[in-house]
């Protein structure tokens, strides 16, 4: 490839020094140091003196309509924001959004470079780095010095907005040079009222390859000429990252769901473990109630009691203020929990996003320990403890319960059952007490009393006798996550 044929091309037809390095198949470091790396190839910097990184309102770079020009400018805006403070984070990354304009002319110039060197650049493939990634490069770069920050994808997002103000009537003439490539881009309008057309659409499909340059001459320069419409940095914005907290929590309650139960608009119980546990958290994390998603291993129903070390939960917090949980602050978080009464937590600690595989993997191979006290027909007697002592384990056939069918699947699951052990109750002849290792997802209830049949066998069946739960309590869930603290 003959850089200086290209890149006094490029110049004549109005690109800036940045522009000219994007087309001459560089690599994305040589952007640090563009009259370095333009002589690396070849190219005199008396050669690249007509169109400067920065020049003049009057002279606007045709390909990237002056972008990199604004790079000082958010620097400043982003130094100087509110919202720089209220993120305490020692990360950051960019997200940028850009005038689908820029992609057009892009895509003239694209054309203009097979039409002028048909044996250099090919149809499909782009001949350019992309602006986007320039931005990125050169702009994380100058940041990452004057915040004194990490460039990190888990980081404070910083969001900058570009617009050009005939955007709607350039991104309209693409209707008469490529109907056929408007057909499926009018449907996704119709359906989800988008814009004319996106960069990801008009990235992937207008492509010289599928233009005919004649018709597209008719609308549009190639070369692309000098923009009529100046480009504006809109607006910039921060997001918070997204950060994960992870404990084990207990519930005393059995008038208490897990999450909030509203039925018809009507709350059905008064709290649940998911509101007690956020409002103990989200202050901390300077977020909403409503930037916090409630996940757990499992769940148990609203009259059962979740004891013993408690079940793995954690939360994803969306837009946070912290990416750091301090232990004194944890523990000020348990001891606000366990002042309700109803709910307590423990090991309270930040996990990274890959650890979210302990609580949405394996659900099935889990192992669960549950306390029964039951009620049978008759007076309990030693055969019936015997019956129901079982170290072997053994496989039951589930059918959907009818009281979950309004939000289950209707189908048999096989479930295994490790371990039943029973115990009377002094001065209860008719009361049992079942201690029942289960493998995850198996409905407890069900096993017991058998719900006429659909679930085979069941203790009920084992005993050839009827017998209902009266409390449930959850004793222990066999999974180590998150990790145990030791906190005074």
């Amino acid at each position: 490839m003959d850089f200086i044929l290209i890149s006094d091309f490029l110049d004549e037809i109005g690109c800036c020094r940045i522009c000219t390095l994007r087309f001459l198949k560089p690599n994305i470091d040589d952007f640090l140091d563009v009259e370095n790396s333009l002589k690396s190839k070849g190219i005199p910097i008396n050669q690249q003196c007509k169109h400067e990184t920065k020049r003049p309102k009057t002279n606007t770079c045709v390909a990237c309509f002056n972008v990199f020009n604004f790079i000082d400018e958010i620097i400043m805006k982003v130094k100087s924001s509110e919202w720089l403070k209220h993120y305490e984070v020692k990360r950051f990354v960019t997200s940028y959004s850009l005038p689908v304009s820029l992609d057009l002319a892009q895509l003239q110039i694209w054309l203009a470079l097979i039409e002028k060197f048909p044996n250099m650049f090919d149809s499909e493939r782009p001949p350019d780095i992309s602006i986007k990634d320039v931005m990125k490069n050169i702009l994380n770069t100058k940041l990452s010095d004057d915040l004194h920050k990490e460039f990190h994808p888990d980081g404070m997002m910083i969001n900058i907005f570009f617009v050009i103000d005939n955007e709607p009537e350039m991104m309209t003439k693409l209707e008469s040079v490529a109907p056929e490539l408007m057909v499926e881009r009018n449907k996704q309008r119709k359906k989800f009222r988008t814009e004319i057309v996106s960069r990801n659409y008009f990235e992937k499909f207008f492509i010289p390859k599928n233009i005919k340059l004649e018709k597209f001459r008719q609308e549009f320069s190639v070369p692309p000429q000098e923009p009529s419409s100046a480009l504006q940095l809109e607006k910039i914005t921060f997001t918070g990252p997204t950060v994960f907290v992870a404990g084990r929590y207990n519930k005393f309650s059995r008038a208490l769901s897990q999450s909030p139960w509203i039925l018809n608009g009507k709350r059905i119980t008064e709290g649940s473990v998911q509101e007690v546990i956020v409002d103990a958290i989200a202050s901390y994390f300077k977020v909403s109630e409503s930037s916090m998603t409630f996940m757990s291993s499992g769940r148990e129903d609203v009259d059962v009691r979740c004891l013993g070390r408690g079940r793995p939960f954690v939360l994803e917090i969306m837009n946070s203020a912290k990416t750091f949980l301090d232990p004194s602050s944890a523990v000020q978080m348990e001891e606000k929990v366990r002042k309700s009464n109803v709910v307590a937590i423990r090991d309270l600690q930040m996990i990274p996003r890959d650890d979210l595989r302990h609580i949405k993997s394996g659900e099935e191979d889990k192992k669960k320990i549950y306390r029964a006290l039951c009620t049978v027909d008759s007076d309990v007697t030693v055969e019936i403890l015997e019956r129901l002592n079982i170290e072997k384990e053994f496989e039951i056939q589930q059918w959907t319960p009818l009281r979950v069918l309004h939000r289950r699947t209707l189908m048999q699951r096989p479930r295994m059952i490790y371990g039943v052990k029973a115990f009377a109750v002094k001065d209860k002849p008719n009361l049992i007490v079942l201690d029942i290792v289960s493998q995850a997802g198996t409905y407890i209830k069900e096993l017991v009393h058998g719900e006429f049949g659909r679930t085979t066998p069941s203790i009920s069946s084992l005993i050839d006798m009827e017998i209902d739960i009266v409390a449930l309590d959850v004793m222990d869930i066999d999974l180590n996550f998150p990790k145990s603290l030791n906190r005074t």
